[in-house]
């Protein structure tokens, strides 16, 4: 049996038969690891944070989130202890074999990852996005999605008959070209990123929001278009998976096939912890902004920062004034925190409460065609005339 090497090849093979991307693979593939984990946890942390629940989208993610994390064990496991990172003549018959076997288990986490990713993001479109057209269109998407994805698992359990011949080289059988597969993978892949990542910015168009808060919404809606960046520079080194040094060509081939999911988890999960930090910072706020306001006696200072919240306060119609004493108090109720007996008692009583004699007196105005005139005394009145009484402070 000949060489698949050309002479010049052999030679440089041999020069170089000491170098090595073990180091390369490590943190390739732990880098993925520890970020994904991090970002589902406090995606999950965030949500119940929230008090939003956990919903479809969550599980689609964290359900890709493992298959991410068995990609890379794979990755680990079968990959620098069986010679992955080596130009492929260092490396035994042996461990050559073991490593086709991890790159067939590392395909299908890699497959099943993609497709959940896809998924979780359709599913929060589907959640977020009430106009029935649209989500028609995510149903739809879904379930070609759904197609996609049972087709390329299927095609990869039967990519070679006898299977073991997908890994054995000393076992005879017919196989796919994988490098062709592969390219189809990866090109179904990458349209499908562009169409899904796209999918909102009409809806959004359609709001009623100003230009600037248009152009925010679709710019966090369209980050998750870095993934298809990297599906394009993958689709630069699949040619790596047919070349006869697989054990060296794999290493830079399993660095974007990792990198890949893991921009769509993060895609997806970050502007979800950064939305219910954001959120839970704002309430932490209102909340210091209450006490401060409830505890002090002191009348804020024009252009302070408890005069603008006692302005708002005042805009929405939930303040108490005491009138007597010409000073306000802001009652703000906040999560269910009801005010105490002598505060309700006071705010249902207000508007009937009579006056003080020892602070008002009562006027009587009487209207005569278009004359006014006031005073403590009773007035003579003649037929048509109209008399009120105003009750104004001393």
């Amino acid at each position: 049996m000949g060489s698949p090497f050309s002479p010049e090849e052999l030679a440089y093979l041999e020069a170089h038969k000491h170098d090595s991307r073990v180091d390369e693979i490590h943190w390739v593939y732990t880098v993925p690891i520890v970020a994904a984990t991090i970002s589902t946890a406090l995606r999950l942390w965030a949500k119940r944070l929230g008090r939003n629940g956990i919903t479809l989208d969550d599980y689609l993610i964290v359900f890709a989130t493992i298959c991410l994390i068995g990609q890379c064990a794979s990755g680990l496991g079968y990959g620098p202890p069986h010679g992955m990172g080596r130009h492929v003549i260092v490396v035994s018959g042996y461990d050559q074999m073991m490593v086709r076997k991890g790159d067939y288990i590392f395909s299908h986490f890699y497959d099943l990852a993609l497709v959940s990713v896809k998924l979780g993001i359709l599913a929060f479109y589907y959640r977020v996005f009430v106009h029935p057209v649209f989500r028609r269109v995510v149903l739809a998407t879904a379930a070609f999605i759904v197609a996609w994805g049972i087709g390329i698992t299927v095609t990869l359990f039967l990519a070679c008959r006898p299977l073991n011949a997908y890994w054995d080289a000393n076992v005879t059988g017919e196989c796919l070209t994988m490098v062709t597969f592969t390219y189809f993978t990866n090109i179904s892949n990458l349209i499908t990123d562009i169409w899904i990542f796209l999918m909102p910015v009409p809806m959004i168009w359609h709001l009623q929001l100003q230009t600037k808060k248009k152009l925010l919404l679709s710019l966090i809606f369209c980050i998750g278009l870095a993934t298809c960046v990297v599906s394009s520079i993958r689709l630069t080194v699949v040619l790596g998976r047919g070349s006869a040094d697989f054990t060296w060509y794999y290493v830079p081939l399993g660095a974007y096939s990792v990198f890949e999911p893991l921009g769509g988890i993060l895609c997806t999960n970050l502007p979800i912890i950064w939305h219910m930090l954001r959120k839970r910072r704002a309430t932490n706020r209102m909340n210091d902004g209450f006490l401060k306001t409830h505890n002090s006696n002191a009348t804020p200072t024009i252009g302070s920062a408890a005069s603008r919240r006692t302005r708002f306060i005042h805009a929405l119609g939930i303040t108490t004034v005491d009138k007597s004493r010409n000073e306000s108090v802001a009652r703000t109720v906040l999560d269910n925190e009801a005010v105490d007996a002598g505060d309700f008692h006071r705010l249902e009583s207000m508007e009937s409460q009579k006056p003080d004699p020892r602070i008002w007196t009562t006027v009587e105005r009487v209207n005569l065609d278009g004359e006014a005139s006031s005073s403590a005394e009773e007035v003579q009145l003649k037929p048509g005339m109209k008399k009120t009484t105003w009750n104004v402070r001393r």
